[in-house]
C-alpha cells in the first residue's frame, strides 16, 4: 500500500508543493530576520518582480506544452519539444535586450529606486532558468513527479541552506543573497541538462508551424497567467509606489502565509491538466465533467479544516515567520482566509477553460479580475490608506472569477454549480480513511 502511494501522482505533486512550500517559508523566516524592514521590503520587490516576469515568460509555453505534450501521439512530441525551446530562446532574448535598454536610459533614476536589484539581475536570470524551466515542463506532461522534486530541489533546497549559513555566519547583504540565487538557479539548469531531461539536444527539430501552435494558445495562456500573477503583485506594487517599503513588509508576511492553502491546489492543478487535455482531445464532455467536480469539489471540502486551523493559529503563524513586528498584520491575514474559501474553484474553473481549448475564455475572466483589482487597490490606498482594504479587494476578485468562470463552463460543457460541492462531500466521505481515489 505505501509503496502504491509513494508512485501515485496526486501524492507526490502534493508532497513536492508540501517540501518546496516549508523551503520558501523558511526562507522569509530567515530573510525577515536577517535584514532591516527596509532591506527585507527590497527583497520581496526583487521577487515580487522576478516571479511576475517569469510568469510572462513562461505563462506562454507551460500550459501549451503540459497540454500538447500529454495529449498528443509520440512522434509529435520532439517537434513540440524543440519548438518550444526556440520560442523561450526568442522570448528570453527579447526580454534581455527590453530590460537592459530600460535600465541603460534610466540607469540614475532606477539605481535609486526599489527595482534596481531586479533590472540589474533578472535578464540573467532569465537565461539561467530556461532549460531547467522546461525540463519542468516537459516532466509534468509525464507525470514524472518524483523527477520534479528532485530537480526543484537544486534550486530552493541549496538555497535555504545558504540563508541558514548566513543567518549564523555569514552576514551577507541583499545583492549578496540575489547573486546566490543566480548562482543555484544556473545549478538546477546544469542538472537539467546533464540528465537530459531539458531536451537540448532535440532543439533542432523544431518546426515553424509548431512554434505557431504554441504561440496562438500561448498568447491567451500567457494574458491568463500575467492577469493571474497582476492579481497578486499588483497589491505589493502598487503599496511599494504609493506607501513605504516597511508597508511592503508589513503586508507581505500575510500574503506569504496564506500560500499554504496554494499547496494542495498546485498539487492537484499539476495533475488535473494532463488528465483533462487528454479527454478533451477528442473533447470527452462527461470525462472532463468528471475530473473537474472530482478534483474542484474535493479541495473547496478539504480546505474548510485547513482554514479553521490557520485561522486558530493565525497570531503564532506570523510570529513564527516573521517576529513580533509583523504580529499586527494578523488581521490582514484573517481577511485573506475568505479569499482562500473561494480560491481551489476559481482555479479549477481556469484550469478547465484552458483544457478544452478555451483559453481566451479564462483570459477575458482573469482580465476583468485584474482591473478591478488595481481600480480597487488604488481607492483603498489612495481614500483609505488601509492595508486591511487593500487585502479586502482581494475577496470581491475571487468572487467575481467564479462567476464568469461557471457562466463560460455552464454554457460550454453543462456544469452544475451545485454538483461540485455535493461531489465533493460524497469523495471526502467515501474515502475518508485513504482517500483511493487521489493517492
Amino acid at each position: 500500500m505505501l509503496r502504491k502511494i509513494k508512485k501515485n501522482d496526486n501524492f507526490l505533486s502534493l508532497a513536492g508543493n508540501l517540501i518546496f512550500s516549508f523551503l520558501g517559508f523558511l526562507n522569509i523566516f530567515l530573510i525577515a530576520r536577517s535584514f532591516s524592514s527596509d532591506d527585507y521590503g527590497i527583497w520581496i520587490l526583487y521577487l515580487t518582480s522576478m516571479s511576475f516576469a517569469e510568469m510572462i515568460r513562461f505563462g506562454i509555453l507551460q500550459t501549451p506544452m503540459v497540454k500538447f505534450l500529454s495529449s498528443s501521439k509520440k512522434e509529435n512530441k520532439n517537434e513540440i519539444i524543440a519548438s518550444s525551446w526556440i520560442l523561450g530562446l526568442f522570448i528570453t532574448l527579447l526580454f534581455f535586450i527590453v530590460i537592459y535598454t530600460i535600465y541603460f536610459f534610466f540607469y540614475e533614476k532606477i539605481s535609486i529606486s526599489n527595482f534596481d536589484l531586479f533590472f540589474k539581475f533578472y535578464p540573467i536570470l532569465s537565461f539561467l532558468t530556461l532549460p531547467s524551466n522546461i525540463a519542468l515542463f516537459i516532466l509534468q506532461s509525464d507525470g514524472k513527479f518524483d523527477k520534479i522534486i528532485f530537480l526543484r530541489f537544486f534550486s530552493k533546497g541549496f538555497f535555504s541552506i545558504l540563508l541558514i549559513i548566513n543567518y549564523f555566519y555569514l552576514d551577507l547583504n541583499v545583492e549578496n543573497i540575489v547573486m546566490a540565487h543566480l548562482f543555484f538557479a544556473f545549478l538546477t539548469s546544469l542538472i537539467s541538462i546533464l540528465k537530459s531531461w531539458s531536451a537540448i539536444n532535440l532543439i533542432l527539430k523544431y518546426k515553424i508551424k509548431k512554434i505557431k501552435e504554441l504561440m496562438n494558445f500561448g498568447k491567451f495562456s500567457l494574458g491568463t497567467l500575467m492577469s493571474s500573477n497582476l492579481l497578486k503583485s499588483s497589491d505589493t506594487f502598487l503599496i511599494g509606489i504609493m506607501m513605504t517599503k516597511g508597508d511592503v513588509a508589513f503586508y507581505s508576511i500575510p500574503l506569504k502565509l496564506i500560500e499554504v492553502l496554494e499547496i494542495p491546489i498546485r498539487s492537484f492543478v499539476a495533475v488535473a491538466l494532463p488528465k483533462m487535455s487528454k479527454a478533451a482531445n477528442p473533447i470527452n464532455k462527461e470525462k472532463v465533467k468528471e475530473i473537474f467536480y472530482n478534483y474542484s469539489g474535493i479541495l473547496s471540502i478539504l480546505i474548510i479544516p485547513i482554514l479553521a486551523i490557520l485561522f486558530f493559529s493565525g497570531e503564532y503563524l506570523i510570529y513564527i515567520l516573521g517576529g513580533e513586528k509583523y504580529i499586527n498584520s494578523v488581521n490582514i491575514f484573517y481577511i485573506f482566509l475568505i479569499y482562500g474559501l473561494f480560491l481551489p474553484l476559481d482555479r479549477f474553473l481556469g484550469v478547465t477553460l484552458d483544457s478544452i481549448n478555451l483559453p481566451q475564455l479564462n483570459l477575458y475572466k482573469t482580465i476583468f479580475m485584474a482591473i478591478i483589482n488595481i481600480i480597487g487597490d488604488f481607492i483603498a490606498i489612495y481614500f483609505f490608506k488601509s492595508l486591511h482594504a487593500v487585502a479586502i479587494v482581494t475577496i470581491v476578485n475571487v468572487l467575481i472569477g467564479i462567476y464568469f468562470g461557471v457562466f463560460f463552463l455552464k454554457k460550454e460543457i453543462g456544469i452544475e454549480f451545485f454538483k461540485i460541492f455535493f461531489n465533493g462531500k460524497n469523495l471526502v466521505k467515501e474515502n475518508l480513511m485513504n482517500l483511493k481515489k487521489f493517492f
